[in-house]
C-alpha cells in the first residue's frame, strides 16, 4: 500500500492548485490583470475540476458559472478523488507490468517472449501516452488561437446592383472570460477591421464564465470600423451571463442588438430602420433562453426584398414555427457549435450542441426552407480545448445572382 501514497499526494495537490486559481487567481483574471498567462492556469484548473464541475452542473441544474462555497468544495473533493483513484490504476498498472516472473529465464522455454511482449506493451503505452500529450498540448496552447479567415461568395435573388460584393464579416462566440483575454478579443477586431467589410454581424455568446467581462468585450467590439455598421444577436450564455446588462454594454458602446428584429441597407449602403428597398438584416432570440418571433424579425416587408437572418442557434432552421411561417430568407447566419470544438478524423465532432447532428456542425448547409452557414467561432466553452477545429472569422460576399 506504501506504492499508492503517491496518488494521495497527487490528489491534495490538484485540490490545492484548482482552490488556488478559483479564489486567487480567477479575480485577478477579471480585473484585466496578465489574461493571456493567467488564462491558461484557469484552463488547467478548469480541465483538472472537469469531474466534480460537470457533476456539479448536471446534479444542480446550474446555466450560471459563480462558485459558491458548497458548490466548489463538493466540485474540489470530487474531482481530486477521481485525480487520485486515476493514478492510483495507472501505478497498479505499471506494478503488474513491472513484476519479474518468479521462475529463472533459464528453466522456462518462451520466457524471452513473455519478457519480449511485456517490453512491447509498455513501448506501445509510452508511445500512446506521448502521442496523447502532443495532441493535447496542441489542443489547449495552439491551435485555441490559431483563427483562420474564410471566404465565400454567396449568390442573392433580388439582390440590388448597388448591394452586389457586399461584405458581411461574421463573428461568432468570442466567449471573452477565464480562458479568452481581452488582448485576443482586441486581436480579432484588428483582423476584422483589416478586411475591410460592409458589415460585421456577431451572431452570439460574447462572453463566459461571468458578467464581469460584458462591459470590456462590448468596449473591444465597439472598435470594429466596418463601412456601413454592425449588427448582432445574443446568445445563451450572454442569457446566463446577466442578458440586461449585456444588452445595456452594447447600447452604450453604439453595437445594435437586433433579436426580433431587423434594420435595413439601402441600395446606396446606408443601414436604417425602414426601408421599401435595399436589404433586410433581421435577428432572432436564442433558441434555448430567448422567445423566436419570426413576424417580429420578417413580416412586413416586401416580398421581392433579400433577407439575411442572424440567429445564434442553427437548429431555427429546423423549428416547426419557422418552417411554418412561410417567411422567405436568404441565407442564415449562426453560431453556436463550435464546429463541435473537437473533431476526429472519421468520425467528425462527438458533440455539436445541435438536435441535428453533424448536419449544423459548421460551414455553409441547405436546411429545409433556406441555406444556414454556421460559422466555427471563436471562443471556446465546457473545455478550453480545440482539436481540428481553427477559430474562424467568416467572410461573405454577396452577389447578384
Amino acid at each position: 500500500m506504501k506504492r499508492y501514497r503517491y496518488a494521495l499526494w497527487f490528489s491534495i495537490a490538484v485540490a490545492l492548485f484548482i482552490v488556488s486559481a478559483e479564489l486567487l487567481v480567477a479575480p485577478l483574471h477579471s480585473a484585466g490583470r496578465a489574461q493571456a498567462i493567467l488564462g491558461y492556469v484557469l484552463g488547467v484548473s478548469h480541465l483538472l475540476n472537469m469531474a466534480g464541475f460537470t457533476i456539479v452542473q448536471i446534479c444542480g441544474g446550474r446555466s450560471s458559472y459563480a462558485w459558491t462555497f458548497r458548490s466548489l468544495t463538493l466540485s474540489v473533493t470530487l474531482s481530486s478523488a477521481f485525480w487520485g483513484l486515476a493514478v492510483a490504476i495507472v501505478i497498479r498498472l505499471r506494478h503488474k507490468l513491472s513484476v519479474p516472473t518468479a521462475v529463472p529465464q533459464a528453466d522456462v522455454p518462451g520466457t524471452s517472449s513473455s519478457i519480449s511482449r511485456r517490453a512491447l506493451l509498455v513501448s506501445g503505452g509510452r508511445a500512446i501516452a506521448a502521442a496523447g500529450m502532443a495532441s493535447a498540448s496542441w489542443s489547449f496552447f495552439a491551435e485555441p488561437r490559431w483563427f483562420g479567415v474564410t471566404h465565400r461568395k454567396f449568390p442573392v435573388r433580388g439582390l440590388s446592383p448597388g448591394l452586389h460584393g457586399l461584405r458581411i464579416v461574421q463573428l461568432s462566440d468570442i466567449h471573452h472570460g477565464a480562458w479568452m483575454s481581452l488582448a485576443w478579443v482586441r486581436q480579432i477586431v484588428e483582423a476584422t477591421n483589416a478586411l475591410a467589410p460592409d458589415i460585421v454581424a456577431l451572431t452570439g455568446d460574447y462572453v463566459y464564465h461571468g458578467p464581469q467581462y460584458v462591459r470590456p468585450v462590448a468596449r473591444a467590439l465597439s472598435h470594429l470600423r466596418p463601412r456601413v455598421g454592425v449588427v448582432g444577436v445574443l446568445g445563451n450564455h450572454d442569457w446566463y451571463d446577466n442578458r440586461g446588462l449585456t444588452q445595456w454594454a452594447f447600447a452604450k458602446e453604439g453595437l445594435p442588438l437586433i433579436d426580433n428584429n431587423r434594420l435595413f441597407i439601402t441600395p446606396n449602403r446606408c443601414i436604417v430602420e425602414h426601408a421599401r428597398e435595399g436589404l433586410c438584416l433581421a435577428g432572432v432570440g436564442d433558441l434555448w433562453e430567448d422567445k423566436c418571433l419570426y413576424n417580429d424579425a420578417l413580416g412586413g416587408i416586401p416580398g421581392g426584398m433579400p433577407r439575411i437572418l442572424l440567429s445564434h442557434n442553427p437548429d431555427v432552421a429546423e423549428q416547426p414555427p419557422f418552417l411554418e411561417s412561410g417567411l422567405r430568407v436568404d441565407l442564415m447566419l449562426s453560431g453556436h457549435t463550435h464546429g463541435g470544438q473537437i473533431r476526429l478524423p472519421g468520425i467528425g465532432a462527438p458533440v455539436t450542441n445541435s438536435a441535428y447532428g453533424q448536419k449544423y456542425a459548421q460551414g455553409l448547409v441547405q436546411g429545409p426552407v433556406c441555406p444556414v452557414f454556421i460559422s466555427r467561432g471563436l471562443g471556446m466553452t465546457v473545455m478550453p480545448v480545440r482539436l481540428g477545429v481553427r477559430p474562424e472569422i467568416a467572410v461573405i460576399e454577396l452577389v447578384c445572382a
